[in-house]
């Protein structure tokens, strides 16, 4: 008998056994899932994005050079955002709001920016507000915005820096939590 034929055979029942087990390992293996902060499923290039919050309002307008969506978190992120936030009340500000980069939660219900982070009321209602920081996390549905680092207010006639920041936007009432020092300017 030829030496051939039996390792032939070998080869070929190795070849089947393999296969199988690697059918039946993606058919009955953990669940496949692209990995986080993988390949976006979608990308946006020069645009400009309407959210609207559960009642049908505009809740903010982002225009940005470029977002990128995550398949498996639902989040986006977003290139040099310039984010537009409308008042919730009519005695309300509208605001404007840039960074170097942006990240937007699933529900859109949460923004924060990094870099170069600054907002400025329009200052149809009230006087005028410009603030400065390096990170600021923006809850447009709440009304609300935060930051734990680092923040300068401008307003006419006065300029506040301190660590730590809370405004709510509906109120105008903000809260610096440490190292504040006010300068008060004509």
């Amino acid at each position: 008998m030829n030496w051939r034929i039996p390792v032939g055979i070998l080869l070929l029942l190795g070849a089947v056994a393999s296969g199988w087990a690697v059918l039946t390992r993606m058919t009955t293996g953990p669940e496949l899932q692209p990995e986080i902060g993988g390949r976006p499923d979608y990308l946006l290039n020069d645009f400009e994005l309407v959210v609207l919050d559960a009642t049908g309002k505009e809740s903010f307008t982002l225009r940005a050079p470029r977002l990128a969506r995550d398949p498996v978190l639902e989040t986006m992120d977003v290139t040099t955002p310039v984010f537009l936030i409308p008042p919730k009340q009519e005695d309300g500000d509208a605001w404007k709001v840039t960074s170097k980069t942006g990240w937007i939660s699933a529900s859109g219900d949460e923004l924060r920016l990094r870099g170069d982070v600054n907002a400025v009321s329009d200052g149809r209602q009230s006087d005028e507000v410009n603030i400065d920081t390096q990170e600021l996390n923006v809850f447009p549905d709440a009304d609300r915005v935060d930051s734990p680092v680092q923040v300068t207010i401008n307003r006419p006639g006065s300029i506040l820096r301190g660590n730590g920041l809370d405004v709510n936007l509906a109120t105008k009432q903000y809260t610096l939590q440490s190292e504040v020092k006010s300068r008060y300017a004509r």
